[in-house]
């Protein structure tokens, strides 16, 4: 839990890790959704799915904004800057986003051969959502494991 103590630097931090986690959270969920609604297009539920996931994802981030304490994130502030412009952190997202494209590609021909019994339209589109779904979970995951601190990697 964050002390009283705790310095305006280390709150944007934290602010920017759990904003990376609720985004994989909704990440993943609108591609199941998606991917769901390429198997079975005719059905209406998918649409009543989504919208809760719109009022949650608006919830939590209302929730966690909170969390900073009455700021904003502003690119402006040098402590969000210095978050931003962090060598460390540009690297980290380099090697996730090379890891990403590695998962990628290396997906695509069992995805397909997966989705070779869907009628071409439905596949292509089963595919396309299955296939930024992973990068971007893969980009998000890969991010935060490489991010965290030295105290949670111990």
């Amino acid at each position: 839990m964050a002390g009283p103590l705790q310095s305006r630097s280390e709150k944007f931090l934290r602010f920017s890790r759990q904003s990376m986690t609720v985004l994989l959270l909704l990440v993943v969920a609108v591609g199941v959704v998606c991917v769901a609604m390429a198997f079975h297009p005719a059905s209406s539920t998918w649409s009543r799915a989504l919208a809760p996931l719109w009022i949650v994802a608006v919830v939590i981030a209302a929730g966690l904004q909170r969390t900073l304490g009455g700021e904003r994130w502003d690119a402006r502030i040098p402590e969000v800057r210095a978050i931003v412009e962090d060598e460390w952190r540009r690297s980290n997202m380099d090697r996730a986003r090379r890891v990403a494209f590695v998962v990628v590609l290396v997906v695509q021909l069992p995805l397909a051969l997966l989705l070779e019994s869907l009628p071409s339209l439905r596949a292509v589109i089963a595919m396309a959502s299955a296939t930024i779904t992973l990068g971007l979970a893969t980009l998000l995951v890969v991010f935060l494991y490489l991010d965290r601190d030295g105290a949670d990697a111990g």
